[in-house]
């Protein structure tokens, strides 16, 4: 059922309330569902695209402190590596590069050297890396759950951006990544909205990251009318809820005693509906949670078993055969 059907069924028993104020209740009959529990439906996965970092073998970069020109030899910088991150090997600071040339590019800032070093210092011949820590995530994202190394299958270690800031330090070591933290560049109002994923170290090479992610519901504004909320959740538990607003507004506004009292019944009526289809949906939802839930055996049943294949190998039992268990 489409959002606008829901407030067409609103609306054939709500006399007289605005087609805004059903969408508020609609909206906030929904959020109140999607806050119930940690939702299944609400987890999504993506995969971020690392970029290999570029490190100079051959060719280098001459650098003029407090200038933002670079001048490279036997380098054959295209726009792609433009919004890069630039730094020569010892330094400190980053750079945002700028390739305006096969051979010339500009720096965001002017070139500040080893931080001492006296206004027109020239690094002749200097080694260099380009590299990117910072990439987009999707706009749907709410909340990062968890980023997985595709190569160990194991976690990232998560940061806020200031822990980071503080542990990690300058971003001028590429590696593998361990850890991450999530950046917001988004302007939006509404509450913080995650856009950016930094990894530190800043990749070396070039993988797809695996993210689980809390995918953020978008509410009906009241124009999207062909859209739905999202599949898992009920639409009769949407109507009841809303209808239990709805008959608290008519209670509230009704001249007369009776029929206030009506509306106030209608209210309750609805609202143990609601209630009931809600606690249904969480029944759902905790035993599909437990049919996916997988059995592991303890760690000290199965510990004994390395040392045994070992044993096996050293016995010379042939390969794959780890002696009697």
């Amino acid at each position: 059922m489409t959002w606008g059907q829901l407030r067409f069924q609103l609306q054939t028993g709500a006399p007289g309330v605005p087609a805004d104020l059903l969408d508020e209740f609609l909206n906030t009959t929904y959020e109140a569902v999607l806050e119930a529990t940690d939702w299944q439906g609400l987890k999504y996965h993506c995969a971020v695209q690392t970029l290999a970092a570029y490190q100079s073998a051959t060719d280098t970069v001459t650098l003029t402190v407090g200038q933002t020109g670079v001048t490279g030899l036997g380098t054959n910088w295209g726009s792609s590596q433009s919004g890069l991150k630039f730094y020569r090997p010892g330094d400190t600071p980053t750079y945002v590069f700028t390739q305006t040339g096969a051979t010339t590019a500009t720096l965001d800032r002017p070139y500040e050297g080893n931080g001492i070093d006296a206004a027109g210092t020239v690094y002749l011949g200097a080694a260099y890396v380009l590299m990117q820590n910072v990439y987009a995530l999707p706009s749907d994202v709410r909340t990062v759950v968890s980023v997985l190394d595709p190569m160990t299958g194991f976690p990232l270690q998560p940061f806020s951006q200031d822990r980071l800031d503080q542990s990690a330090g300058p971003r001028t070591l590429v590696q593998d990544p361990v850890s991450y933290a999530i950046t917001d560049d988004s302007g939006e109002s509404g509450g913080a909205v995650v856009h950016q994923i930094e990894f530190f170290p800043p990749p070396v090479h070039a993988r797809a990251m695996s993210v689980e992610y809390v995918h953020a519901a978008l509410a009906f504004d009241g124009a999207s009318t062909q859209t739905s909320p999202l599949p898992f959740v009920s639409t009769g538990v949407l109507l009841d809820g809303a209808r239990a607003k709805v008959a608290r507004h008519l209670a509230g506004s009704a001249e007369a005693p009776a029929a206030a009292a009506g509306y106030s019944v209608q209210a309750n009526s609805y609202e143990a509906l609601f209630q009931l289809g809600l606690r249904r949906m969480l029944l759902l939802e905790h035993s599909q949670k437990r049919l996916k839930a997988t059995m592991r055996m303890a760690d000290r049943f199965v510990r004994h078993r390395m040392a045994r294949a070992a044993r096996g190998r050293n016995n010379n039992w042939g390969p794959g055969m780890g002696g009697p268990n």
